[in-house]
């Protein structure tokens, strides 16, 4: 049983039952847009969770990342299906945003998470912002306990600034924040919950190095395998509706895909 024969491929079926075929810690990061089950598509389906984690435990090395998009109430049954393995969430504040149907009796949908969760301190490259340079002087001793206690330090910066846990769909000029928008910005849009493919370019290149294997085992169409692609990885996608799968009519080549804004 090799992974090798899955290496930048698409499978369709049921991933459940094609990662059982997978060898134990053989996948560097499980990049993922489950089905939240907020809709009446029989596509939208949620999948197993006590079987997925079942599965998304053993394939996964043990300094693999596993980041999962969600939204709602199915943010809240992810976190919980895996306390253990949680770790935090980061928000993806959306250009166009959902539930116009119900306008004029609840708010609009305007963000997504991503849940990161992991056993053990994975890769990361934390993505670099630019800002403007600053001194604060000397901190002075911190003896609240809370992260332990602090020495005096001087507190000063040439400009990079760490990414926070925020992502934004377009430029609003603040320090500190990543800028990415929806899927629709990129061009045609071929599935109805399909990601933008810079969302899965700054989620691989912080938690991968370069080759390393990204799995998407609700691939859609396909805009995370492209993102890992275009990172210089390697990837393994499963899709088990057929409908959604362009390439099961259309052979695609994903090098060509028009994705002039995003590069």
């Amino acid at each position: 049983m090799a992974i090798d024969k899955y290496l930048n491929k698409v499978v369709q079926g049921d991933c459940l039952e094609v990662m059982k075929d997978f060898p134990d810690k053989s996948i560097d990061m499980i990049l993922s847009d489950l089905p939240y089950g907020t809709t009446r598509n029989k596509w939208d389906s949620v999948i197993d969770l006590l079987k997925l984690w079942e599965q998304y435990e053993r394939v996964v090395k043990d300094n693999g990342c596993i980041a999962l998009t969600a939204q709602g109430l199915f943010t809240a049954k992810l976190i919980l299906s895996n306390e253990k393995l949680f770790k935090y969430k980061i928000v993806w504040i959306k250009s166009k945003p959902t539930n116009f149907l119900n306008a004029k009796i609840q708010p609009l949908r305007k963000h997504e998470d991503i849940c990161i969760f992991y056993k053990k301190q994975p890769t990361y490259n934390p993505q670099m912002t630019n800002g403007e340079p600053y001194d604060k002087g000397i901190r002075k001793d911190q003896y609240t306990g809370s992260y332990g206690d602090f020495k005096p330090r001087h507190v000063k910066s040439n400009g990079p600034r760490y990414p926070n846990d925020v992502l934004f769909y377009e430029e609003q000029n603040i320090d500190d924040y990543i800028f990415i928008k929806t899927a629709e910005s990129e061009g045609a849009v071929i599935h109805p919950t399909q990601k933008p493919i810079e969302l899965g370019r700054y989620l691989i290149r912080t938690f991968t190095k370069p080759n390393d294997i990204v799995l998407d085992n609700a691939c859609g169409s396909g805009s995370f395998l492209l993102s890992a692609i275009l990172e210089g990885r390697q990837f393994v996608g499963i899709e088990k509706n057929e409908n959604v799968l362009l390439h099961k009519v259309h052979p695609i080549d994903y090098k060509n895909i028009n994705y002039l804004k995003a590069a």
